[in-house]
Parts: structure tokens; sequence; C-alpha cells
């Protein structure tokens, strides 16, 4: 199961036709992808599980660099170290693998690839506005390089191929999230009062295990005061009656992501917990119903941000996250928002997480849960009680 590719090749194969659709389009020559989404999306290659969580070396040094010309096949730039990995996690033939220092001599790699195939004047994309990407230095030595050819960004390009989801992909998402529901269940009997934020966040990550993850995925209690996003877990401080908690969980499946949240209190409930949770679900609900296939995902985001307000909610981020993929990368781009291109649409076989943030008496708290948008509508994945969990002593 490991140690080969996660697809069959046809999958693969489809993925380069769409590509190469796309690249024509674009009036591009060939693409060049660094960031790791990308290059995963194109090759399949995952390489060590613990890669994801040391992105400020493993990203620029082990993952490689896929070049795909219009109409050819892909050939991976990458480093020697890992080549037999590369080699038994893809399709792909054709690789040369470079010793460091990797920013000057991957660039020369890629100019001799180029050259080969009559592309070294060429219009070449790479994603050079994704996160975990190109560094500076190795752009510049690019240029160098190739000073005849002409580099555009293809990022969005990508994005927007990596939406939406193939039949295997969609089938490894859902693995991801019932993983997602079955830990949840779990979790919820295991824990109890009298543990802290840190305690919880591992007996999560264990329970992801038990449930069939294959690789460590997300964990995030947040407990009143403080965003979850912008200070540490409390490693000290012990849960007790009357807290109100938020966790974020996101489970992962051979690299495919789910990602939600399920809300805790610690003995019961206070109406005015009961309310706040109440609110947020009250305005997620009826704003899904906007959540329509073939809409503007903008307009979506205007209207979540009217049922919003129409309830006399807040939120901080006024409509400029409501959202986003599940993917590779647990909020996957494009992310959703009022400032979407006006182009972007919500269209069958997504995946997405739609969220977005209200203020409660207890803080700015997300209401999330998980869809596949068929022809219909979306399809809920996330089959967890929607409900506040109740922990006992």
């Amino acid at each position: 199961m490991f140690n080969e590719p996660i697809f069959q090749k046809s999958e693969f194969e489809s993925r380069y036709a769409r590509a190469w659709e796309a690249m024509g389009e674009a009036g591009l020559d060939a693409i060049v992808v660094y960031n790791p989404g990308n290059q995963f999306w194109l090759s399949g290659y995952m390489g060590s599980l613990s890669a994801k969580r040391f992105p400020e070396f493993s990203h620029h040094v082990l993952y490689p660099k896929i070049l795909l010309p219009r109409g050819g096949e892909p050939v991976i730039i990458g480093f020697v170290m890992p080549q037999e990995t590369y080699a038994n996690e893809t399709y792909i033939k054709e690789m040369r693998c470079v010793t460091p220092p990797l920013e000057e001599n991957r660039p020369k790699a890629i100019k001799d690839v180029l050259k080969g195939l009559k592309l070294e004047k060429a219009r070449i994309g790479i994603d050079l506005g994704a996160f975990g990407g190109m560094v500076v230095t190795e752009y510049e030595n690019l240029k160098k390089e190739i000073p005849h050819a002409e580099i555009a960004d293809c990022t969005e390009m990508l994005y927007r191929l990596r939406m939406v989801k193939s039949t295997n992909e969609v089938a490894y998402l859902r693995i991801a999230v019932e993983i997602q529901n079955n830990a949840f269940r779990k979790f919820v009997r295991r824990i109890g009062r009298g543990i802290s934020e840190t305690e919880l966040m591992f007996t999560l990550i264990q329970c992801q295990a038990e449930a069939g993850a294959t690789e460590v995925g997300i964990a995030m209690p947040w407990t009143h005061p403080g965003y979850t996003f912008f200070r540490a877990q409390f490693p000290d401080r012990l849960m007790e009656p009357g807290d109100f908690q938020w966790i974020d969980g996101g489970s992962l499946y051979r690299g495919y992501c789910s990602d939600y949240d399920i809300i805790l209190a610690f003995g019961e409930p206070t109406s005015k917990q009961i309310k706040a949770f109440d609110d947020m679900q009250r305005i997620y609900r009826e704003a899904l119903e906007f959540w329509k296939p073939g809409r503007p995902i903008c307009e979506i985001a205007e209207d979540v941000r009217r049922i919003v307000k129409a309830h006399n909610q807040v939120d901080p981020l006024d409509g400029g996250f409501v959202g986003h993929n599940l993917g590779y990368e647990m909020v996957e781009r494009p992310w959703f928002g009022i400032g979407s291109p006006p182009d972007l649409k919500l269209v069958e076989n997504m995946v997405i997480a739609p969220e977005w943030f209200i203020n409660t008496p207890f803080g700015p708290m997300l209401f999330e849960e998980n869809f596949l948008v068929t022809a219909d509508g979306l399809e809920r994945l996330t089959d967890y009680p929607s409900k506040i969990q109740v922990i006992a002593g």
C-alpha cells in the first residue's frame, strides 16, 4: 500500500491532459511546480510522512520539482537522496537529481531539460505565488540560466485544476472525513475534566491514529480567552466546570485532509453557552442554503455576510474568509470570500469546508463541516452529531 504510487497511472494521465489544456489556454509551453501540493498533484509523491511538519527545509530540499511540457511527459527535478523514493512512489521515468547547493544546481538542471525540449526561449509557468514555493535566490539563478524564456506565474491555474477532485480523490477525502468522524467519537469518550489543552491535543491525535489516519493531522483545542491561531495551547491550565471549548480536528489519509470543528462544554452547558452554539449553528444552516453549484463564490460570501448581519451577529473578518477547499493542504486554495475572483464558482466535485468566525461571549468561534459539491447541492460528509458535546467529570 505504501512506497508505491497512490493511484493508478491513468489518474495522473488525466491530470496531465487537464493541465495541458489549461496551459494552452494560458499560452504556456511548460510549467515547473515548486509548491508541495502542486508537486503532489502532478506526481503523487508523498515522501516521509513527517516531511510536512518541517517545511523550513523539507519542502525546499526533499520534495521534487515537476517540469511538465505541454503535450509531453513530466520530468522530476529532484535531490539525489530521495531518488529511489521518487521512482517507487511515482510513474515519472525521467529524473534529473542534483546535489547541493540546490538553489544553483536545480536551475541548471531545469535549463538542460528545457534545452533538450527546445523550450529555453519559451513561455514557462512557475507557481511563484504559492506558499512553500521557490525561494528568491533560486528564482534569480533560474532567470540567469534561461534569460530568453518568459516566466509567468501559474499559481491560480494550478489551484483551479486541483480544486475539482477526481473520483479517486473524492474517495480518499471521504475516508479522511470518516476517520475524523470516528476520531471525535473516541475523543469525547476518553477525555474529562482536569485535562490540559496540550493533553487534549495529543489525545485527539492518538484517536486519529487509532481511527486509521496515515499521518499526523491537526488537533487544535481552544478555550476562551484568545484566538486558537494566535497563542499556544495551555500546557498547565486544567479544564474545569464551566469551560466552553472549540476543537478543530483534521485527519489525513494518504495525503488527503479533512477539517471540521466540534464544541465542548465541561459540565452541563449554561444558557449563555447554549445560546452561543445555537446562534452559530442557525446562521451556518441558513447560510448554507446559498451554497449552490454554479454560483460565484464572491456572491455566496456576500450572502453569508448578509445572514450574519441579519442575526445581529458580527464576523470579525466581515466576509473576507468564509471557507476553503480540502485536498493535500488542509486549508487548500482557492479560499472563499467576498474578494474571490468573480469567475470563481462553486462547481461539482469540489470538496469544501465552509466556515466563518462569529463573535460570541466566549470569543470569536468557528462553525465548520465538510461537504462534497454535487450536481444538486452539498452532500454533508461530516456525520458527527451537530450539538454541544458535554464532558462530565
